[in-house]
């Protein structure tokens, strides 16, 4: 059997997906008339009223349209019963009179016409008719006996037996309920050069309101359902005849349905009026004249491919970036759970260089009071040294007079015990200063013991600083090197939002449309009607669907507001943690660099501590000797003066033994300027050292302050990141929603292409000629079929039936 190319599958698409949308609008705007058309035609005074606005508004814009023509529209209303078996047929014929003429043609073969809004008359000439206007448009019914078009058969069948709709009320079990349509309308054209028939292609759409309290698990065939809670509306579509018309009988790859099925469970069944809309008018309006010749027709399907293949590669990029976002979103959760553990050790680092900086200016603060006293010590000493060497003046003066007076030793023995006493007094003096020496050294060693303990506190406190600071650097390294990949995750986020908000906007635009058609629809139904109400419930529905559309843009636009703020933010948080990467890291001026300065610094200074501490020590012991010596010089002078008297004795003795005092005096003088001299250079020394350690604790108060702020700098930062990580689970949780909605959108157009695009490609062959002298044939044909009573030459005119099958309904108990 031929295949036909994949515009017919592509036109079949366009028919039956517009009789699922504008038909249904359809018949549910004309249902309302055919009940109109059987009641009594008597108007009140008010309806003459609205029709009398009508018609001098009509006037009032009869400028805009005087380039319009007549036409005319009829609608044809067969009421059957619950079979589908005619029992009646009522036309609706609207004259447009868009000129505003007086005087109306019209071709009409109904009987009883009646007037429906005015009170204008007619002449009739055999099926020619006169109308009378006052310039504006005519609405009139009429009533015929004429074969329909197209019969509609309904066929029920109840746990698989067939049943009479009669029997079927208050019926509980399976139902199966079918629309068969049988098209009359055959018409016998030259194709190829051959004779052949083909149906005036009617579009046949079906739709019928489904009570779930009656129906529950219901299937449909050739059609579509849908569901506004309480109620479930059913839309079928067929096109009986156009499978022969377009020779498709064998063709297994395209199915055109010839009926409409559903299947239900059903408790109590009752029914309400069902409605089947009839129409060519879709297919008189298919435009095929921009296909010339199979190139032509070639080029649009290539071109169709080529859009089908884009929008595909389209949706599999949204979904790969989208997977990539997914993706780093999980890399920047981890990112930030390393940040913001690295955060926490910051927080602890800070804390614990700012109580060893704490530690470390107390320690120095010790140093300071410390080396105060070892300076106060050392001057004592130098104070004592320098009278020990006014001491050692008076015993060379004495020494001199002593051996001046050696020869007149008798007549200058008074002389000699006044030397004696000096040189007692001397000794004297020379003990108080090596006491006071030994006291000042003494004091000096417990305060380089002082300063040894806190120079190790504070290079302690330094090893603290290094650790907490090489702590700091990794986390920073860490939120350095994960942060550098941020604007280009939210950046990939807000590409996204952007593509699902105007997916968004083109679905709200549709449905949109589809309200705007539906409240147009209301107009023609009273309220409280059955049909009032269904159509109501659809505008409450479709509203729904927009309000609930609309809320997810202007959620999205919240999200897309905060993609903007994340996008801002991030970056500044990209280039406060490259400027903290930077300080740290710098090698001049880096804190890393600064305290490893630092440490070894204070290495040296523990380690010179040390050597002063061990030299003070020696100073101590020599200055407890020197001390011994004195108390030994002391007592020596003393036995000088008890031993003048016996003097004049050893007179001789004692030049000799003057010669010798005076050499020993002269060398114990040189040690004692030695000591002096030392001492004084201590005493400037440990001026110095004073300084140094008063300079030391400055620094270190405002390293300490400098520790302090920092330590409160990272709790902030670690509660600042600690926020942001719930923000980031939040933001994964979406950007999965986001993933899921990406790929059933990419896999949709995957099948579209495959199913849809593909085995239209499928299906192409040479027959090309021949499909579209078909399509031209049935397109014709239809354009013919435009009238069920008749039209004037040159009048536009087209219509639409409307089946109206009955309900079936429980007897009253």
């Amino acid at each position: 059997m031929k295949k036909y190319s994949r515009v017919l599958a592509g036109i079949l698409a366009v028919l039956l997906s517009a009789g699922c949308t504008g038909l249904y609008a359809a018949a549910q705007s004309d249902s309302s008339s055919a009940a109109d058309s059987t009641a009594s035609t008597t108007k009140s005074e008010s309806d003459k009223k609205d029709t009398k606005d009508t018609k001098d508004t009509k006037k009032a814009d009869k400028s805009d349209s005087d380039t319009e023509k007549q036409a005319k529209e009829e609608t044809v209303y067969v009421i059957t019963d619950a079979s589908g078996n005619k029992t009646k047929t009522v036309v609706s014929s609207w004259l447009k009179n868009p000129q505003g003429v007086k005087k109306l043609e019209d071709v009409s073969d109904l009987k009883d016409i009646e007037n429906v809004k005015t009170d204008e008359g007619f002449t009739a000439n055999g099926d020619k008719l006169t109308w009378d206007t006052e310039g504006g448009d005519i609405y009139y019914k009429g009533y015929t006996d004429k074969a329909l078009p197209v019969d509609v058969k309904v066929t029920y069948t109840l746990d698989g037996k067939e049943i009479k709709p009669e029997d079927l009320a208050g019926k509980s079990g399976k139902l199966t309920v079918r629309y068969d349509y049988t098209n009359n309308d055959k018409k016998t054209v030259k194709i190829n050069g051959k004779k052949t028939d083909i149906y005036v292609p009617y579009l046949m759409a079906t739709t019928a309101i489904l009570d779930t309290n009656v129906y529950s698990n219901v299937e449909v065939t050739n059609g579509k359902l849908i569901s506004d809670g309480s109620r479930q509306i059913l839309i079928g579509v067929a096109m009986p005849g156009l499978t022969k018309s377009l020779d498709l009988q064998d063709n297994e790859d395209i199915e055109i349905p010839e009926y409409v099925e559903f299947t239900a469970d059903v408790k109590d069944f009752e029914s309400t009026t069902s409605l089947t809309v009839a129409t060519s008018d879709i297919f008189s309006k298919l435009d095929l004249s921009d296909i010339g010749d199979a190139d032509d027709l070639q080029d649009k399907l290539d071109e169709l491919s080529d859009a089908t293949d884009e929008l595909v590669d389209g949706t599999a990029e949204l979904y790969a970036g989208i997977k990539k976002l997914s993706d780093s979103s999980g890399t920047l959760i981890t990112g930030i759970d390393k940040l913001y553990s690295g955060s926490k050790s910051l927080d602890d680092g800070a804390k614990t260089l700012n109580s060893g900086a704490t530690k470390l200016r107390d320690g120095a603060k010790t140093l300071d009071s410390s080396t105060g006293e070892l300076m106060r010590g050392i001057s004592t000493a130098h104070s004592g040294s320098t009278a020990l060497l006014g001491g050692f003046d008076q015993v060379n003066s004495g020494m001199s007079t002593l051996k001046n007076g050696s020869s007149s030793l008798s007549s200058g023995l008074s002389q000699v015990s006044s030397g004696a006493q000096q040189v007692n007094n001397g000794a004297a003096s020379l003990a108080a200063g090596t006491n006071k020496l030994v006291t000042g050294v003494g004091d000096l060693q417990a305060g380089s013991k002082k300063l040894a303990a806190g120079t190790k506190q504070t290079y302690d406190g330094s090893t603290a600083l290094k650790k907490g600071v090489a702590t700091l650097n990794a986390g920073v390294s860490t939120l350095y090197e994960k942060v550098q990949s941020l604007p280009a995750s939210v950046e990939l986020l807000s590409n996204g939002i952007t593509k699902v908000d105007n997916a968004l906007t083109q679905s709200i635009a549709y449905d949109q449309q589809v309200l705007a058609g539906l409240e147009q629809l209301l107009g023609n139904y009273e309220e409280g009607s059955a049909e009032y109400t269904s159509i109501s419930n659809m505008i409450a529905a479709v509203n729904g669907s927009i309000q609930y559309q609309q809320g997810a843009q202007s959620g999205l636009g919240d999200v897309s507001t905060g993609v903007g703020t994340m996008a801002t933010e991030g970056k500044q948080l990209v280039d406060g943690v490259t400027q903290i990467y930077n300080g740290l890291n710098d090698k001049k001026k880096g804190l890393v660099a600064g305290v490893d300065n630092l440490n070894t610094g204070l290495k040296t200074v523990n380690e010179g501590a040390s050597a002063l501490k061990t030299g003070i020590g020696t100073l101590a012991k020599s200055s407890k000797e020197l001390n011994n010596g004195a108390a030994t010089l002391s007592a020596g002078t003393k036995n000088l003066s008890a031993g003048v008297s016996s003097a004049q004795a050893g007179a001789s003795k004692l030049d000799k033994g003057v010669d010798s005092l005076n050499s020993g005096v002269s060398k114990l003088s040189n040690g004692a300027k030695t000591l002096d001299s030392g001492l004084g250079q201590l005493d400037n020394g440990s001026k110095q050292l004073k300084d140094g350690t008063a300079t030391l604790y400055s620094s270190l108060v405002e390293l300490a302050q400098g520790t302090t702020t920092l330590s409160s700098g990272s709790a902030e930062l670690f509660s600042g990141i600690g926020q942001l990580k719930d923000g980031s689970s939040q933001l994964s949780s979406g950007v999965k929603k986001l993933e899921s909605g990406a790929k059933t959108l990419k896999d949709g157009m995957a099948k579209y292409k495959d199913e849809g695009i593909g085995k239209l490609l499928d299906v192409y062959n040479n027959d090309l000629k021949g499909l579209i002298d078909r399509l031209d044939a049935l397109k014709t044909a239809a354009e013919d079929s435009t009238t069920f009573s008749g039209a004037a030459d040159g009048v536009e005119s087209s219509v639409k039936y409307i089946y109206e099958i009955a309900a079936i309904e429980k007897a009253d108990e």
